[in-house]
């Protein structure tokens, strides 16, 4: 007679897992680079709105598949007008973007 794990016995190592799964997809999406945590862009609750927002669609935009995840693209639809937001969210697009491969590529074609 062998032992037979019945339905209810699986559920428990189910649980764990997709709960070890969850909070290591919340855990990832709320991380920027170690760099990023020490750049803090000066000015109005716009300005550091527009940057935030830009510096995450620059991760997602250069990162791989786990950063475009975890950050995606924002702008938001309601700062279409305010130029101080659009200026900083293309400086935080751009420092970002860069930020995460800093090695100069334009030497690999010539």
């Amino acid at each position: 007679m062998g032992i037979v794990l019945g339905y209810y016995d699986m559920k428990q190592p189910i649980r764990m897992v997709s709960l070890i799964l969850l909070a290591a997809s919340t855990g990832l999406a709320s991380c920027r680079p170690a760099s990023l945590y020490l750049v803090d862009p000066s000015g109005p609750p716009e300005y550091k709105l527009g940057w935030e927002d830009g510096c995450d669609a620059g991760l997602s935009a250069q990162g791989g598949m786990l950063y475009k995840m975890a950050y995606g693209f924002k702008k938001r639809p309601e700062f279409g007008d305010n130029d101080l937001y659009k200026t900083a969210w293309n400086e935080g697009f751009t420092y970002c973007r860069f930020s995460l491969d800093p090695v100069d590529k334009s030497n690999w074609y010539n």
